[in-house]
């Protein structure tokens, strides 16, 4: 498949997930560009006064007036928005529900426009003009009726109110309310911001009418709350109205809609899902090869490589060749896991320094407890006869310098590294074409996609569950993301040339491992023990390797030349040396510094308390 069609198979899933998004982005906004955001208390406006009067009818019903005077300065602004909390909770089951009939805004004498909208608990009033900013001074009266606002207490009755509300985000610099009642028989007030139990100024009541005062200027998230007590009998206080409050695992259900028909499309798009994903897979994610008869017929037709068939692997006594040269062990590890591993560049060093590029020197431990060091002194410098990686990582280790002692990479050559390992995958798709592109980039890019397609499925579920109450169709979504980004350490794949050279490396693979079996011919072949254990150690069999070198002659003068120790030689010894410095080796260049960092009446009544509340802002 061409990068192209690769682009535009993630593209559908691309627009599926920006599509839920801007869903989403519907359903919170309800439509509206132009919803009000609260103000900033750092914003330069000002509540200059909150005049608050309530009429409190024989039949339970309360007539509210708040009279808003606020100063915008040199705001533009279209005007305010009031929070009323209409909902309230009652006990672990219920919540309680206040009703407001909202009879109009107005400035004092002409109305002003104003939309009212559910948000939460609280009805929410958009106050003023959409097409028209003001500023300076602008005064807002808002009426409107409360039915449900009293409360039935043991020996009296009670209007029990948040008059100003505590989430205004700006000073209120006067507050007043004004209670008018057949009877009143006691009152009091508290201001401050939630929870304050402090005082305000309230008058007695006399004739049915009490007053109360603010002491000061309410800042950000301060506010008035006011009592007032009446004889029992003397209004009608009907029980409170109560809605049911949902269990979580109610809410939930409704949220994700489980029910037939959502279910059905959810299992439905699911199903899709999966499929559609193991089909990118399935075109997109398999080798492709020859055919298991090519090393018989030669033949380079290059098909997909069929789901359950398998290569006939045959003993290859030679690293397998690409123009007229062995492939390098790197290369062949690349090809075997399809990743460019810290072994993979460990078995690149000891190669480099069979090949007389570098001598590894084994040091004394320091110490009884001391571990084992090792030297690398450069021999000769970079040629024509290295690939691009090798050079690179000769010079990374070297820098110039003659010799350098492996603790010394510690913490240093991590990004040469990735430099080496880069270059690698460079060797093996540009140069070698063994891959269509880079594994390392075709994981990052399914990884990366799939999260991002996992991601708009979670927009969506939110989308469709706060929106129409069937979340679970998103969930299909989800599923496709997550199996796209768990596939995508199988979506590399090897170009038909990738798969015959894989299958080849696998026979050699197979010589290497049951090698003993051919010791005798090993005499013949001068420096085979020291020219294949770089191709062991990628193999991870170089003590098999070592093994069938056990007992013959001119074995370790394959290796004096590139490797000293004070250590007896024996080959599987050796090898073991050649484990324990590839693993060294590895570590040190694989190390990376560590980091660190920094490693909180009746004594019921406050401010804030009660109903009513809310705060509000401009828009």
């Amino acid at each position: 498949m061409q990068k192209s069609n690769l682009v535009s198979k993630l593209g559908v899933w691309a627009f599926i997930a920006v599509a839920a998004a801007v869903v989403l982005l519907v359903f919170s906004s309800g439509g509206d560009s132009s919803s009000p955001a609260p103000a900033s208390a750092a914003e330069d406006w000002v509540i200059e006064s909150f005049n608050a009067g309530y009429v409190i009818r024989v039949d339970g019903t309360v007539e509210v007036s708040e009279d808003i005077i606020v100063n915008f300065g040199n705001l533009d602004s279209h005007g305010i928005f009031r929070s009323i909390p209409v909902e309230y909770k009652y006990d672990d089951k219920h919540n309680r529900v206040v009703t407001l009939d909202i009879q109009g805004v107005d400035d004092g004498s002409n109305p002003v426009p104003y939309s009212t909208s559910r948000k939460g608990a609280n009805l929410e009033l958009k106050i003023g003009d959409p097409n028209r900013t003001v500023d300076g001074q602008q005064r807002y009266r808002i009426r409107y009726n409360a039915t449900g606002a009293l409360n039935a207490q043991s020996e009296q009755d009670e209007f029990f109110w948040n008059a100003t509300g505590n989430e205004w985000a700006v000073t209120i610099n006067r507050t007043t309310a004004t209670v008018r009642a057949p009877a009143i028989a006691r009152t009091t007030c508290f201001e401050g911001p939630t929870g304050s139990t402090r005082t305000c100024q309230a008058s007695a009541p006399a004739n049915g009418v009490a007053t109360f005062n603010a002491t000061t200027a309410l800042s950000a998230g301060s506010g008035l709350t006011i009592v007032v007590g009446m004889p029992q009998g003397v209004v009608a206080v009907p029980p409170p109205t109560l809605l049911r409050v949902k269990t979580p695992a109610e809410q939930a259900r409704d949220f994700l809609g489980l029910k037939p028909v959502p279910i059905f499309f959810a299992l439905v798009g699911a199903v899709g899902a999966v499929g559609l994903v193991m089909r990118h897979w399935w075109v997109a994610g398999r080798d492709r090869w020859y055919g298991d008869v090519q090393y018989l017929t030669g033949q380079r037709i290059e098909s997909t490589k069929p789901l359950f068939s398998k290569d006939t692997i045959v003993t290859e006594y030679e690293p397998p060749e690409l123009e007229g040269r062995r492939l390098r062990p790197a290369e062949i590890g690349l090809l075997i896991d399809e990743g460019a591993d810290t072994l993979d560049v460990s078995a690149t060093i000891v190669d480099l320094a069979v090949r007389g590029y570098m001598k590894i020197v084994e040091l004394e431990k320091e110490g009884l407890f001391g571990k084992t060091d090792y030297r690398l002194e450069r021999l000769k410098p970079a040629d024509a006869a290295l690939l691009n990686y090798e050079r690179t990582l000769l010079d990374a280790l070297f820098e110039g310098r003659p010799t350098v002692e492996m603790s010394d990479l510690k913490n240093k050559f991590y990004t040469d590294l990735a430099t080496v390992k880069e270059e690698l995958y460079e060797q093996g798709t540009r140069h070698d074409k063994l891959f269509p592109r880079s594994p390392s980039k075709t994981r990052s890019l399914y990884v990366g996609a799939g999260l991002a397609i996992a991601f708009g499925g979670v927009v969506a579920l939110a989308a469709l569950g706060y929106g129409v109450g069937a979340g679970i169709l998103g969930v299909p979504i989800i599923i496709a993301g997550l199996l796209l980004a768990a596939l995508a350490g199988a979506m590399p794949r090897r170009t038909g040339l990738g798969r015959e050279l894989f299958r080849r490396s696998m026979g050699f693979r197979e010589y290497m491992e049951i090698a003993e079996t051919d010791r005798q011919k090993f005499n013949e072949q001068e420096n085979i023990f020291a020219e294949y254990l770089p191709y062991a150690i990628v193999f991870e069999c170089t003590e098999k390797w070592a093994k069938a070198f056990e007992g013959l002659e001119n074995v370790q003068s394959s290796t004096n030349s590139w490797y000293v120790s004070n250590r007896a030689f024996a080959p599987v010894l050796f090898a073991s040396n050649m484990n324990s410095f590839s693993s060294s080796i590895s570590t040190a260049i694989a190390s990376t510094p560590s980091s660190s960092g920094s490693s909180g009446f009746s004594g019921g009544g406050f401010s804030g308390g009660g109903m009513g509340g809310g705060g509000g802002g401009r828009w």
